[in-house]
């Protein structure tokens, strides 16, 4: 079934991490490490409560030798999205 709220995107994609981690045999914290993060804070990416940086994504994506099209791997209608996203305003 597909979804299509923000909450639902970044719980998905945190389903995929973990799916491609636990297939590798890959634990969380060895993970983490590869990354460069603390295993919490991993844990709480796969939870799908956290919305990370795309770099972050792309670590994620190299330490598990595949591809960031891997990690959104799912059934999700994305033309549907909610459009709940402010951007902050950054200084220059």
């Amino acid at each position: 079934m597909a979804t299509n709220s923000d909450k639902d995107l970044l719980i998905n994609v945190g389903k995929q991490i973990r799916l491609i981690r636990k297939k590798q045999g890959k634990a969380l914290k060895d993970l983490a490490q590869a990354v460069g993060m603390e295993p919490s804070n991993l844990s709480v990416i796969e939870n799908g409560k956290s919305n990370p940086q795309l770099l972050t994504y792309v670590k994620i994506a190299s330490a598990l030798n595949c591809t960031m099209g891997d990690l959104f791997d799912f059934p999700f209608e994305y033309d549907k999205l909610e459009q709940s996203y402010m951007p902050r305003k950054h200084n220059l």
